[in-house]
């Protein structure tokens, strides 16, 4: 029953990801919070798990339809969001050793999850914010931070990937869309397997990764159709609209754990 609720849940969240850039994460872990069937590294691991799955789909399907990926410019920010994504999981193990508690670092990953959705809706509103980056080392050390908040927090890194790919590259939202999905997959990527030389495999509820993997590919497939179909302005409302609810939605688990 579980896998059920969970394939409804990712493929929901990956067509909304694949169209606005968000790779799914950002709606995926606070969810699966809220229904509280799994712990804080196994809601990690089938989070990336479906993140993977989606952003290979989502960014086949996009480069297929045509979308303009400068190859050197993702491949830099991607290699930093692979070591960020090693970075970002390794800091994340470490609070669940260290902490002792699953609530409160739940509660870690909310309060800062609230705050980059904040900051990424008001980065996104501003039109005055443009910049042309062209340092590779620049590049590297902006996806080694995009990759760590991604991991760490869980939510795929879209939320803060859209509007810094923006802001510091000047790129307009869908193209922006389609770097963050290639940068996300690279994270989480390297995330699934520092968990699988830390953690092990075998820790995590395997049973679900079917439910998982087919709801992902699935859901960013249709997703990456529909993004064609939206313009700019769309995409951008419904990426704003996106973050609110996503940070209702945090402040509602993070309620019911100080309350709890």
């Amino acid at each position: 029953m579980i896998g059920i609720v969970y394939s409804i849940v990712i493929f929901l969240a990956c067509v909304l990801g694949a169209i606005v850039g968000l790779g799914g994460g950002v709606f995926i872990r606070p969810v699966f919070d809220a229904i509280g069937y799994h712990n804080v590294l196994n809601i990690s691991f089938l989070s990336s798990t479906a993140i993977v799955s989606m952003g290979i789909v989502s960014t086949a399907k996009k480069m297929k339809d045509g979308l303009a990926i400068e190859v050197k410019m993702a491949a830099f920010i991607s290699a930093g969001a692979i070591a960020g994504g090693m970075i970002g999981n390794l800091i994340l193990e470490h609070l669940v050793y260290t902490m002792y508690s699953d609530a409160n670092v739940n509660l870690i990953q909310i309060i800062a999850t609230v705050i980059v959705l904040i900051f990424a809706i008001l980065a996104t509103t501003r039109r005055d914010l443009k910049y042309e980056v062209k340092s590779r080392i620049v590049m590297v050390l902006i996806g080694v931070g995009l990759g760590a908040m991604a991991t760490f927090l869980g939510i795929g890194g879209g939320p803060i990937n859209v509007p810094i790919l923006m802001i510091f590259f000047g790129l307009p939202i869908k193209t922006a869309t389609g770097y963050s999905i290639v940068i996300i997959f690279f994270s989480h990527a390297s995330r699934l397997v520092t968990m699988g030389f830390t953690q092990g495999y075998g820790y995590f509820d395997l049973r679900i990764i079917p439910f998982v993997i087919i709801a992902a590919a699935v859901g960013g497939f249709i997703g990456a159709n529909l993004s064609r179909v939206f313009s700019e302005g769309v995409v951008k409302k419904l990426f704003i609209a996106a973050l609110s609810a996503v940070i209702v939605l945090n402040l509602y688990n993070g309620a019911v754990i100080l309350l709890g």
